[in-house]
């Protein structure tokens, strides 16, 4: 069935019904506009002829039940094909078979106990920086908390000096704009000059692992081996930078977007100081809450039907987690931050073949972050005007000042 058939045979009028990321700033407070969506038209062809869906049920019948896959994306912006973007060449734009090989190879380095293995060589590093915002009194939740954090995380990976997070921050960052080519067309060139320097730190990281072999990320990835089958240079690359960019900005967000739910629910926040047995579920809230990647995107590979509305093979049906998130169909008052809030099935990692393979660095990540800040803290007061947004994709503050008062 044609795309032009599918709409007319279900009366389905394109439109953006309140919800236009091309005029409209969603980044500060998109859930309202959401909100709508969902309830006017869950099933929603918008005027450039792609789909979006906003249903909880729907997007888990998108992302496990349907035939879909990444044919033909970069992930991020439809109508970029795999020859014209770097990104295809990551896992997390594969279909399979590549990326089943791709990721049975990269999860040895993920496991669990790999990943808890690295938390006692950041814990200090994190102690050591919020400890000076008790003196001062003040921070930054973004460069003092969201950044520091997963950068930490990103050298204990690697096995690389602490001293190295602002340079390999700032080039992951930057690396971040390839994903987005068309929406930030003004960045392409600086972004491909971040990637070649990236590709060159990595590189040497690489074949020191193996001259070297290590036991810290990295070196797993390198080392990972099954029925024969190792990743090549050209793979750990990719996988790797890839992994990076993927982890350290939607990190970022958890992060940030979190600390300012706090800061807009100061009784959770003393909640949480109160019963620190509470952080798992409020980590799980704030990926819940304040999602910091609004939507997935998937291809179709047949038609699939949702209430009587067929959409086509090869069309682009976007998955909006972040109005799934709040659908009232799966969670009690949605729109209610509640660290001990027992519906924990969010969508912010995605789900299926692509469910997010470093979701337990995110949230060991998180957990570090508001762990210490619970710890040390009574209040965290963010100045909401100076909220800065990064260019990004995500959900990503560039800034938040933020006063805190210690316990």
């Amino acid at each position: 069935m044609s795309r032009e058939n599918a709409v007319h045979s279900t009366g389905v009028t394109p439109g953006w019904y309140g919800v236009d990321p091309e005029t409209m700033d969603l980044k500060a407070d998109p859930h309202e506009r959401y909100r709508g969506l969902r309830e006017s038209q869950p099933v929603n062809l918008t005027p450039n002829n792609e789909w979006r869906l906003s249903r909880y049920a729907d997007i888990q019948h998108l992302l496990k039940h349907s035939h879909s896959g990444m044919r033909d994306l970069d992930g991020l912006i439809p109508g970029e094909t795999r020859e014209e973007t770097d990104a295809s060449r990551f896992m997390l734009r594969m279909d399979p078979p590549d990326h089943d090989r791709i990721r049975r190879l990269v999860s040895k380095a993920f496991t669990p106990r790999a990943l808890d293995a690295i938390r006692p060589s950041i814990q200090p590093l994190v102690d050591q920086e919020l400890d000076k915002a008790v003196t001062r009194g003040e921070m930054d939740l973004v460069s003092d908390l969201a950044l520091m954090v997963p950068a930490a995380s990103m050298c204990a990976m690697l096995g690389v000096p602490f001293e190295d997070r602002d340079r390999l921050s700032r080039l992951v960052s930057v690396a971040t704009y390839r994903l987005a080519k068309r929406a930030l067309p003004d960045l392409q060139e600086e972004a491909e000059a971040a990637i070649f320097e990236l590709a060159e730190y990595m590189f040497a990281l690489i074949e020191q692992r193996r001259q070297q072999p290590s036991d810290d990320i990295l070196g797993l990835m390198v080392s990972a081996e099954e029925a024969g089958d190792r990743l090549d240079t050209e793979e750990l690359l990719q996988q790797s930078i890839g992994l990076l960019i993927a982890g350290l900005e939607t990190t970022i967000g958890l992060i940030a977007n979190g600390m300012i739910a706090f800061s807009r629910n100061p009784e959770e926040f003393r909640r949480l100081g109160r019963s620190p047995d509470l952080i798992d579920s409020a980590v799980e809230e704030c990926l819940r809450f304040e999602p910091s990647v609004p939507m997935t995107l998937r291809v179709l590979w047949e038609d699939m039907t949702i209430d009587g509305i067929t959409i086509p093979a090869n069309a682009t049906v976007f998955g909006v987690l972040i109005g799934a998130n709040r659908d009232p169909a799966v969670f009690s008052d949605p729109d209610r931050f509640d660290i001990g809030r027992a519906e924990a099935r969010h969508c912010s990692f995605g789900g299926g073949i692509h469910f997010c393979l470093g979701s337990h660095l995110a949230r060991m990540n998180a957990a570090m972050a508001f762990e210490g800040m619970a710890k040390r803290f009574d209040s965290v007061s963010v100045d909401e005007s100076a909220i800065e947004w990064a260019p990004s994709l995500f959900r990503i503050p560039g800034k938040v000042p933020a006063r805190v008062v210690p316990r």
